[in-house]
């Protein structure tokens, strides 16, 4: 074990390792170069190899930053390494950061600013390409710059992703840390973020800090993990209910009804649900369209059909499994698709009946 002291870091990053030493390297180079002094390092050495062991061991000897090493001597998984650093974290903030990640300037400094102004916030993401941010051929410190202008802004999530992961160390204490029954790893972060939210907190992305993600390097490395990926699928619906994917098709929708609609969209996708509004632009409060669950599909007020059925019939990979539609003649004409279309059609519902029928749904076997 190799330490370096810290007077009263305000923030402990947790990050496990296991062997990867260009990109662990890479990682802790940006964090170096990208955090202030008063945050420390908790590098959980999950049974590397000598070349990863001797990286850690030498970036510690630096003191570029506090750093304390906590060494495996095998893989225990990603829960349980990160749960080690949880546990040995003293300061007021925690974050999760993955050995894959790339920081950008003042990621850690945006994030807090954020969390402390916002004590509703209860875990907290960067911007980053995991959320759907990507930089493409822009450099990535020029891509962050250009975030700057978000400064002091954050939109809520439903899920905030385990890849880089801001939360008062008090949280942890009083819901417990990440839950290691979802093994090696997937679906832990989903499964906190919502205890998170029975506990009265939001998930939620900070706008301007930016972190790139290459994703899921090491768990392909494990022999078996997409069976174990499905396995911790089932476990966490099993525990919280099946997240659905819904396409709602606005035209036609009862004059004044928007407001109600977009309040049980909301709901929905705070519980993990998709949406997808078919709509004229601006039809639903922006408030609702900016969640990270729900997007928008434009659409004119006539001729919008053809575009819809395309919609359904191209979703192929993660199809809808609900239509809600108010236009009674449409949906008679998507009978000669329904062989195609797992979708089942919801016609003029209220928007207590769709969250009745999404609850249904979501918990039948």
């Amino acid at each position: 074990m190799a330490s370096t002291s810290s007077p009263e870091p305000f923030c402990d990053i947790v990050i496990p390792v296991w062997d990867e030493p260009e990109r662990t390297r890479r990682c802790l180079e940006s964090v170096a170069a990208c955090t202030p002094r008063q945050a420390r390092l908790l590098l959980v050495d999950n049974g590397s190899r000598p070349p990863t062991r001797e990286l850690l061991e030498r970036f510690a000897q630096e003191g570029r930053l506090p750093t304390r090493i906590i060494r495996n001597d095998r893989n225990l998984g990603f829960i349980r390494a990160a749960n080690q650093g949880i546990r040995a974290a003293t300061s007021a903030w925690v974050c999760l950061l993955n050995n894959d990640t790339v920081v950008t300037e003042g990621w850690l400094e945006e994030m807090l600013r954020l969390a402390e102004a916002n004590p509703r916030i209860g875990l907290l993401n960067p911007t980053s390409n995991s959320l759907g941010f990507h930089a493409g051929a822009t450099p990535l410190d020029q891509y962050a710059r250009g975030l700057m202008g978000e400064a002091g802004k954050w939109t809520e999530l439903s899920v905030a992703l385990g890849f880089c992961l801001l939360a008062r160390r008090e949280l942890f204490d009083r819901i417990g840390p990440l839950d290691e029954s979802f093994g090696m790893g997937n679906f832990d972060d989903d499964d906190l973020s919502r205890r998170v939210r029975q506990a009265g907190f939001l998930a939620a992305r900070a706008c301007a800090a930016y972190v790139y993600h290459e994703e899921k390097v090491s768990f392909r490395k494990l022999p078996g993990w997409e069976r174990e990926f499905e396995e911790n699928r089932r476990r966490f619906e099993e525990k919280w209910g099946r997240r659905l994917r819904i396409l709602w098709v606005m035209p036609g929708a009862p004059e004044g009804s928007a407001a109600a609609i977009g309040r049980v969209a909301l709901e929905l996708a705070k519980q993990g649900h998709w949406i997808c509004f078919a709509c004229p632009p601006g039809r639903i409060p922006t408030q609702v369209a900016s969640h990270a669950q729900i997007s928008e599909l434009p659409v004119a007020e006539g001729g919008w059909g053809s575009k819809v059925l395309l919609r359904l019939l191209t979703k192929r990979k993660k199809p809808f499994q609900l239509l809600i539609t108010y236009d009674a003649g449409w949906a008679s004409r998507l009978q000669p698709w329904r062989w195609l279309l797992p979708a089942e059609i919801l016609l003029s519902p209220s928007p207590d009946e769709v969250e009745k029928e999404c609850q249904r749904r979501s918990h039948s076997p």
